[in-house]
């Protein structure tokens, strides 16, 4: 995978990973970020958090080598990826909500060195690629993910496909973490805290260390299986790609540290995603607080007034995963794994003034205007808001409205252009909540309803054969343009990475012995005597070997068989071979 410090685009990025010569043809449509329901829930007498959710979607096609039967190229979506980028003030949290291949990559009819890995390549480098764009000075930024095997989850009917490969649970697994795993490789590795004896000798090189370790980005992942112990959870944590380097991964999970609020209740350091097993299990055990009617607790993720945030039966962290192994998503035969991949930039060198907390310029008041706006009787306060209140109040006849005649007819497509344009032009760039940049828009910039209505249309078509796929494909395109206002909204990108075959010497500049056949026994040498006698011509041209380098003719025993004696063409066995009969 590419440096995450080279500001390259999606294009370039894509191109390196894929191989060499091979198209394949991409579709990128986005939101804008809007306002969302918050991730954590709020702590007792608490406001939650102001997030924004923006949503993207890539999806990759390819035209297969050989044409259809009407002649003309045949275009088929292999691959879909939906990834949801939540941000608040202090946190940004990138959460794939689903990906789903239609098998339909066999078509190009690769070798078996790469017929697999172009879809892994394309989702680890676009989730990347949105960590680098979506990456704010001094906070935190969190890759999320649960791993659960389905038969399909984008492309209805795909399972029909006999070539579709469908991973096992375990195997799914596996395959995102191999997905995360060079991203987290792309940043440092964190310091581990080293003993007080250690640090206490160094004296005044502790400084030094702690703004060191400081200065760069740093990256961990995380992985937790319910049910399972952390030495069987190793096993599906992929190995670290240099020799002798630990992994970078651990077997548990980092909400303490992401959390808003660590010393809050177990329901506010929990993240509530949509369709996510911790999700269910949260707004079940919600039942249990008082209150759970009220408005606080349905609006924006708040806790009842009436309640403290602690629920009955679980009481900590440990117990609640220790709960989701006996949940359904988790007891059912397939086990599911929650992933984590957390991103720590350094601290910045001036830290950031928080909105609730009290300005300079209302603490530096002075006292006699504070003591002045005390002085203000109540009802006074009263009558002045009263009299503006009735100065806004309009008062004679109402004026005549006439309707509004459109006089041009208005399509799907300009209603839906003019409103994506709308919401586009309404959100800025960068925010103290989140940073959009233009670069890592999509190729068309949806509203928030429009968007559904793409996913909708998508949900709708059917992948079960080759010719329902290329259909699909072909009405998906034409759907997606109408509504996004563009005709041509996909880019081509040509991959140049190429596959290394077998060379003579290896990375580390070894030749490697291979062995094509069984290695036979060596020969006792000969002697100087022989090998001289062996060299030495005669007369005639002609090798005479000596006499200890002459192979005699194995000598071979008369058998008894063979001493048999034949009369008139009747074979008579000899007497040490006639079979006499036992005395009774």
């Amino acid at each position: 995978m590419a440096d995450i410090n080279t500001p390259k685009s999606l294009k370039e990025l894509l191109a390196e990973q894929l191989p060499k010569d091979v198209p394949l043809t991409f579709y990128h449509y986005s939101t804008p970020p809007s306002k969302s329901s918050a991730l954590f829930s709020a702590p007792p007498h608490a406001k939650s958090e102001r997030t924004y959710c923006e949503s993207h979607t890539l999806a990759a096609s390819i035209i297969p080598n050989d044409t259809a039967p009407s002649g003309l190229p045949e275009e088929l979506l292999i691959l879909a990826i939906e990834v949801l980028v939540y941000t608040t003030r202090n946190l940004t949290t990138i959460f794939v909500s689903k990906a789903d291949s239609t098998g339909y990559l066999s078509e190009l009819q690769l070798p078996r060195s790469q017929s697999g890995s172009p879809l892994k390549d394309i989702c680890g480098t676009f989730v990347a690629w949105l960590a680098r764009e979506r990456q704010r000075e001094g906070k935190k930024l969190v890759v999320s993910l649960f791993a659960r095997a389905q038969d399909q989850y984008l492309f209805p009917a795909s399972i029909e496909n006999k070539k579709k490969h469908v991973l096992d649970d375990r195997g799914l697994v596996k395959w995102w973490c191999k997905v995360l795993d060079p991203i987290i490789w792309q940043y440092k590795a964190e310091d581990e805290r080293r003993p007080f004896a250690e640090r206490l000798v160094e004296g005044g090189s502790i400084g030094t260390n702690c703004t060191l370790s400081q200065s760069e980005t740093t990256a961990k992942g995380y992985l937790v299986i319910p049910g399972f112990e952390p030495n069987d959870t190793l096993r599906y944590i992929p190995p670290a790609p240099k020799p002798n380097v630990p992994r970078r991964w651990a077997t548990t999970h980092p909400l303490l540290q992401i959390a808003p609020h660590p010393a809050a209740p177990p329901r506010c350091l929990v993240p509530h995603f949509p369709d996510d097993p911790k999700a269910r299990f949260l707004d079940e055990l919600d039942e249990e607080l008082h209150d759970r009617g009220t408005d606080a607790m349905v609006v924006d993720g708040g806790t009842p007034s009436r309640s403290n945030g602690q629920w009955k039966s679980v009481k900590t962290l440990d117990q609640f995963w220790e709960f989701m192994a006996f949940r359904q998503e988790c007891s059912s035969g397939r086990i599911v794994g929650f992933i984590w991949v957390v991103i720590t930039p350094p601290k910045p060198s001036i830290p950031e003034e928080d909105e609730d907390a009290p300005s300079q310029q209302s603490l530096s008041q002075p006292l006699s205007q504070k003591s002045s706006q005390e002085a203000i009787p109540s009802p006074r306060r009263r009558k002045i808001s009263k009299r503006k209140r009735e100065a806004k109040i309009k008062y004679g006849p109402i004026p005549l409205v006439l309707p509004r005649i459109k006089t041009s007819s208005s399509n799907l497509s300009t209603t839906s252009n003019a409103s994506n344009k709308s919401d586009a032009k309404l959100q800025p760039e960068t925010s103290p909540y989140f940073v959009w940049p233009a670069s890592s828009r999509g190729t068309i910039c949806f509203s928030t309803k429009n968007y559904d209505r793409a996913h909708e249309v998508l949900l709708q078509q059917t992948f079960a054969n080759r010719r329902a796929a290329a259909q699909s494909t072909k009405k998906w395109k034409e759907e997606m343009a109408v509504l996004g206002g563009m005709d041509n909204w996909g880019w081509t990108v040509k991959g140049k990475r190429e596959i290394a075959a077998i060379s003579s010497t290896s990375t580390n500049g070894l030749v490697p012995n291979i062995v094509m056949g069984v290695r036979k026994k060596r020969k006792p040498e000969t002697t100087a005597e022989a090998t001289s006698s062996l060299e030495k011509p005669t007369e005639g041209g002609v090798q005479v070997l000596s006499e200890c380098l002459v192979r005699k003719k194995a000598r071979i025993e008369p058998t008894p068989i063979a001493e048999a004696s034949v009369t008139h063409g009747v074979n008579t066995l000899s007497a040490g071979l006639v079979r006499k009969k036992s005395k009774s």
